[in-house]
């Protein structure tokens, strides 16, 4: 039997989500605009699809399509290269602890083996793939029977709300699932209906409606009767809710928890009162339209060309052969002649029209800056030149990598790392650790080319101090030279543990001190005997000392 209390919360939930999607029809409209000619692979936003329907029979150029895969795969791998580390766990606090230091090196050498182990990467891949075209992604990781799993959710099955902050804190997501998976999950097997709801509990009575599908509506969000000192259930223990709803019945399924938001809501662009954000393939759809008419007109251009329209006598008789070596027998000369070929159009204006288009969507889409070696000519090659492209390229895109980085890298690794201990896969923290924040630090290309800026930076200003050194004394004495260093090695990516703490440098530096002192307290010795030996021996003869003496 359901509680009433349970029936109004799955209300609450149904109606919840039913007002968050109708705000979200523009957004849907727009997304749907930009699937068709962009990201044809979404199954369906603003309207349902079959499946194995053809997607891309309106496409006429798929510039877009295939740079948006060409700027997702660069993205993806120089944000996670294979066989490297991209990512450093720093705590608040504690930094200079030998034992701090060991084991937020493990951690990040276990997280990182982890992560490459589990199926981040490809489902990764398709939100930043959604990222790029429509703004928005939905990211979710979780630890399951098999260790890390993670899991991306398409465009228009999910919405989102900010908190006060203009912070994603919640989100709705609507999955069908079929009778014999809602049994499977939420029943334990059984189909019993106040576990499973009536009508899933009548479809999976009968085997030939146990694929039927109903919507699973899943809520996500911070609890609101959080109580960090209230004996509760287990999952009310956590700060964020999680529950389930079957839509059809409007009854609670199951009810749960986490201990941090689950789920991570990169945006490329925020617009002032839009939660969602808008991509690079909604911002470039007038031009893509324009691009797959143009594409359009050319093959009718093409093809008119190669098959001009005729004109034909009434007299001929049958239809006009085109084929290679036909042979067309007409009753006198000229009975069929291509119209005027001024209405077939300009061929080659066209198609420099046509390249102007498809190289704008190509720049639009960041091609140079993962593709910085292409332009070089001849043997224009050297190590510094590649390597100051490069560097170029990945500057031109660092407005949009810093919401990335936060909301969707940033975030997943390190809740992958609070997976990894909280479910003893990994060793729990030392005392001194536990309770202190971690904070990710990226290593990986991007991020390293994006904060050279600061490298050079520091470099410039220590070189100008050294040359207003000669004019003005003391100038260098404001640049704290060990601070600045041990922060700029952390910001190119310089592994901790090969970054010595603060007490091993300054033992170091006090053994060179005393190494130094003895050294010059040993030459003062020697200095000074020598001096006494000369003052104690008899002069030379012939030495003025000699003629010194003999004058007393």
């Amino acid at each position: 039997m359901v509680d009433e209390k349970s029936k109004e919360k799955a209300r609450e939930i149904v109606s919840l989500r039913d007002r968050e999607k109708a705000k979200q029809d523009t957004f849907r409209s727009l997304w749907q605009s930009v699937s068709d000619l962009m990201f044809p692979q979404t199954f369906g936003i603003s309207h349902k699809l079959s499946a194995g329907t053809e997607l891309m029979n309106h496409l006429f150029d798929t510039t877009a399509v295939e740079e948006i895969e060409n700027m997702t795969s660069g993205l993806v791998n120089n944000l996670f290269p294979a066989g490297q580390q991209f990512f450093a766990i720093i705590p608040s606090a504690a930094k200079e602890n030998y034992t701090v230091k060991r084991y937020v090196a493990m951690l990040a050498e276990e997280t990182h083996q982890a992560i490459f182990n589990s199926n981040f990467v490809a489902q990764i891949s398709n939100t930043i793939q959604y990222w790029i075209t429509f703004g928005t992604g939905c990211f979710y990781s979780e630890f399951g029977a098999r260790g890390l799993n993670f899991r991306d959710y398409a465009i228009g099955t999910y919405q989102c709300l900010e908190d006060s902050g203009g912070v994603i804190d919640t989100v709705i997501l609507t999955c069908p699932m079929t009778a014999r998976q809602i049994v499977q999950k939420f029943g334990g097997g059984k189909s019993d209906e106040s576990l499973v709801g009536r009508s899933v509990s009548q479809a999976f009575s009968k085997p030939e409606s146990r694929e039927e599908t109903f919507d699973v509506i899943q809520v996500v969000r911070p609890r609101e009767d959080y109580d960090t000192n209230a004996y509760l259930r287990p999952q009310n223990r956590m700060p964020i809710e999680s529950t389930y709803v079957l839509e059809r019945d409007q009854i609670v399924l199951h009810e749960g928890g986490y201990d941090e938001f689950p789920f991570a809501v990169p945006r490329y662009q925020v617009i002032y009162r839009e939660t969602y954000g808008r991509g690079r393939g909604t911002m470039l759809l007038p031009q893509v339209r324009v691009l797959n008419r143009l594409a359009k007109d050319y093959l009718d251009m093409s093809n008119k060309w190669v098959n001009p329209p005729k004109e034909v006598l009434e007299s001929f008789e049958g239809q006009v052969d085109v084929t290679p070596g036909a042979l067309n027998y007409v009753p006198e000369i000229p009975t069929v002649k291509a119209m005027d070929m001024g209405a077939h159009g300009v061929f080659p204006t066209t198609k420099d029209i046509l390249e102007y288009y498809r190289d704008g969507v190509r720049q639009s889409l960041f091609k140079n800056a993962f593709e910085a070696l292409a332009n070089l000519r001849g043997d224009r090659r050297t190590t510094l030149e590649i390597s100051e492209r490069l560097k170029e390229g990945m500057r031109k895109l660092s407005k949009p990598l810093g919401r990335l980085f936060n909301e969707l890298v940033t975030q997943s690794v390190l809740r992958s790392a609070l997976l990894l201990i909280r479910n003893g896969a990994v060793a729990q923290p030392p005392t001194i650790l536990q309770g202190t924040p971690l904070k990710i630090e990226l290593i990986n290309p991007l991020a390293l080319a994006l904060r050279d800026q600061q490298s050079r930076g520091f470099q410039y200003w220590v070189g100008i101090g050294q040359q207003m050194e000669q004019s003005f004394p003391g100038v260098t004495d404001n640049v704290a030279a060990d601070e600045a260093f041990r922060d700029l090695g952390q910001a190119l990516g310089v592994k901790t543990t090969h970054i010595r703490p603060v007490p091993e440098r300054d033992a170091i530096r006090e053994e060179r001190r005393k190494a130094t002192q003895a050294q010059e307290q040993a030459q003062l010795a020697q200095a000074a005997a020598n001096v006494y030996n000369q003052g104690t021996k008899a002069p030379e003869e012939g030495s003025p000392a000699e003629a010194l003496t003999g004058a007393a």
